[in-house]
């Protein structure tokens, strides 16, 4: 209710009252009674006033629990929707993690072995199959024309580790030559056994050569054809020997 509103009632309410007489006078018992209508009427516009307050305040909780009521009706089916689901999920489609520790270790491996001859100046690449390999010296002889033994030199073998004596396998020979024996060799002052066609140069550096002897498989043992697919890959690396 607006202030004006409020001021035309409680006029219209004073208005209401008797009217005093003038000709008997305005006495003190008119007045009380003026007074108390005006305390009555002050009294039950308060209450009218507290009770509107009272009635706005349980509206708005009564509001504000109905708000409450149907958000809970319309939020819990969805969280039970959701918990079942990822309980489903959890019971009948278990997680899969992939497992790289394999593809880890592989990664740390060695992909190779590598062989390194100081004395001579190169290196040779083996397999990792060749973990734990062997080198055997054995010697080479040349004979000239006449017979005669002229030259020789070392032939270096590396042997497979399961090489055995009673099932031996394929051993990868390097001859190794001086330059000057090497040129003699290639002039035919002299020949190595009785093959017709020559070692099978390997590589060189300034001090040796090193080669491959004429018919080294012909005995056709276990692990020959590895031996082949090894040496097509050129693994002898020469290096300069210091003086």
């Amino acid at each position: 209710m607006k202030d004006n509103e409020k001021f035309y009632e409680l006029e219209k309410n004073i208005r209401s009252l008797p009217e005093p007489d003038y000709d008997r006078k305005f006495t003190k018992e008119t007045q009380d009674r003026i007074h108390e209508n005006l305390i009555l009427y002050s009294s039950s516009y308060e209450k009218k006033k507290k009770r509107t307050a009272i009635m706005k305040k349980i509206s708005l909780g009564l509001a504000s629990i109905a708000a409450f009521v149907l958000f809970a009706i319309l939020t819990i089916p969805l969280l039970s929707l959701d918990s079942n689901k990822q309980g489903q999920q959890e019971q009948g489609e278990p997680t899969v993690t992939q497992n790289n520790d394999k593809e880890d270790i592989d990664k740390n491996e060695p992909e190779e072995n590598l062989y390194e001859n100081a004395e001579y100046g190169f290196t040779f690449v083996l397999p990792v199959s060749w973990e734990g390999y062997q080198i055997v010296s054995d010697s080479w002889e040349g004979i000239s024309n006449d017979q005669q033994q002229t030259e020789n030199g070392q032939i270096l073998l590396i042997r497979h580790p399961e090489w055995k004596e009673d099932n031996p396998r394929q051993d990868i020979p390097i001859m190794v030559f001086t330059l000057e024996q090497w040129s003699s060799l290639e002039k035919g002052e002299f020949h190595i056994g009785a093959a017709p066609i020559g070692p099978t140069l390997l590589g060189q550096n300034n001090e040796y050569v090193f080669a491959l002897p004429a018919r080294y498989n012909y005995a056709f043992l276990e692990g020959y054809e590895e031996v082949e697919n090894i040496l097509e890959n050129n693994p002898l690396k020469p290096k300069n020997v210091m003086k």
